[in-house]
């Protein structure tokens, strides 16, 4: 019956999914269990005999919860990171007779999967609370602006949800700084594939040479200079995500070939390599330029052309929907502000002025056009100045329109965010009276 006892423990102590140690009271290393080895670097015919404070002092048991148990006498837990790389929990309990110990066992179990798996589902759902904050933060820019939109972008917009969770290629023409690529982040944010990445490539950016190897990336060796361990292109990179090839009118012609072959196989080929790797991300291009006059005078590849042009969309210049401009300054105004640390105001006149301007370069040079006044400025209130770089509009309408205009847009702006005519008052430093004539008059109309 002995012997049978001692056979079970034996089978005991070599199945078990712990590493387990027995030391004396000196700390000397009485057992060792045969998986020693992968949490420790040692065979457990190497650790038998040691001393688990000579292992404590080589870093080889660190912290030893067997020295511990043997100061204290208690049952001990510690967390040790041993040189195999590897993260255990050890516990040692104090083996005692007749009152006395006579030796302590630990035991050590390997947490490094779930310690991996704590830190990526912690990486994962901080991603999903920073994407859940990004569409708050669209949903609430969307609401700001709904009121003062214009009929063409509300017809940008109408094609915009149509799109987002449908598989199709989308084109997005318009001049330069119109907001193109604010628009193809607005289809990703609104799709099913808004907790994936959103890659931005300006392929008029990037070297004719690099483009490729950039795009598709490259493998190890594939020519000099080329990362050891090769490289991921940007259609990896997006995975299930969306990828914007902006610019697109100025990729090469021999570019033009490769992304055609791309769009038909939905896979690409690193630099250097004879392998296929299948992409999954969803492609929106976007260019200032008109691809079907580039396609008449042969610069630009047709079969490539009628590839991506299955949903185009327009995006109209600042010009053609000039109603948005002091809702857009005023937002510009307040992101500048933050930005920069500062608390300046533009003039109702200055903003009133801006309306009747051209922007050529629309929305990107009208928040360069802000972000000047507001730094060089030397007072709180930002009055007109005359930029002859600008050109002003044939189209004067009268000056208490325009005021009028202007004014019920920010009062509507500022309402959505402030909503009570106290809070309102306080904003804008007008009284509660005031505050609430402007809302029945510019809100409740």
């Amino acid at each position: 019956m002995i012997h049978r006892s001692n056979v079970f423990l034996q089978h005991l102590l070599k199945y078990s999914f712990d590493e387990i140690f027995i030391a004396d009271t000196e700390g000397r290393i009485l057992y060792a269990s045969e998986n020693s080895k992968d949490f420790f670097g040692m065979k457990s015919e190497e650790i038998v005999h040691q001393n688990a404070f000579d292992l404590e002092a080589k870093g080889i048991l660190s912290p030893s919860v067997i020295c511990k148990v043997l100061k204290t006498g208690k049952v001990e837990m510690v967390i040790q990171n041993s040189i195999m790389g590897r993260k255990l929990v050890v516990t040692g309990f104090p083996i005692v007779e007749f009152s006395a110990m006579v030796g302590v066992i630990s035991f050590s179990r390997d947490i490094t999967e779930l310690d991996y798996l704590k830190r990526t589902n912690e990486n994962v759902a901080a991603q999903i609370r920073l994407y859940e904050q990004e569409i708050e933060a669209l949903k609430k820019e969307q609401s700001v602006t709904e009121s003062s939109i214009s009929g063409k972008m509300r017809d940008v917009f109408a094609v915009v949800e149509k799109v987002c969770d449908l598989d199709v290629s989308v084109l997005l023409e318009g001049d330069s700084g119109v907001g193109k690529n604010y628009i193809a982040r607005k289809i990703h944010m609104l799709s099913n594939r808004n907790r994936e990445p959103f890659i931005e490539v300006n392929c008029g950016a990037i070297p004719e040479a690099l483009i490729e190897s950039e795009l598709f990336g490259y493998v190890e060796g594939a020519f000099t200079g080329a990362k050891k361990g090769g490289k991921l292109g940007y259609f990896e990179a997006a995975g299930k995500g969306t990828i914007l090839l902006d610019e697109i009118a100025e990729l090469p012609h021999n570019l033009q070939v490769k992304l055609l072959s791309v769009l038909q196989n939905r896979a690409i080929q690193r630099v250097g390599s004879n392998g296929q790797i299948d992409i999954k991300c969803r492609i929106i291009y976007a260019t200032n330029k008109d691809l079907h006059q580039l396609v008449l005078e042969k610069k630009f590849r047709e079969d490539l052309y009628y590839r991506i042009n299955v949903i185009k969309i327009k995006v109209p210049p600042l010009r053609e929907r000039r109603e948005e401009i002091p809702v857009l300054v005023n937002a510009i105004t307040e992101e500048l502000n933050n930005k920069h640390h500062l608390k300046k105001v533009l003039s109702t006149n200055l903003i009133s002025w801006m309306y009747l301007q051209e922007w050529p370069g629309n929305i990107r040079e009208l928040r360069n056009y802000i972000e000047r006044i507001l730094i060089t400025s030397n007072k709180d209130l930002v009055d007109i100045e005359v930029d002859e770089n600008i050109v002003t509009s044939n189209e004067e309408p009268k000056l208490g329109d325009l005021l009028e205009k202007v004014e019920g847009d920010y009062i509507k702006m500022m309402y959505k965010k402030y909503p009570s005519s106290i809070k309102l008052a306080k904003k804008l430093g007008i009284s509660q009276s005031t505050a609430n004539r402007k809302i029945n008059q510019y809100v409740n109309e």
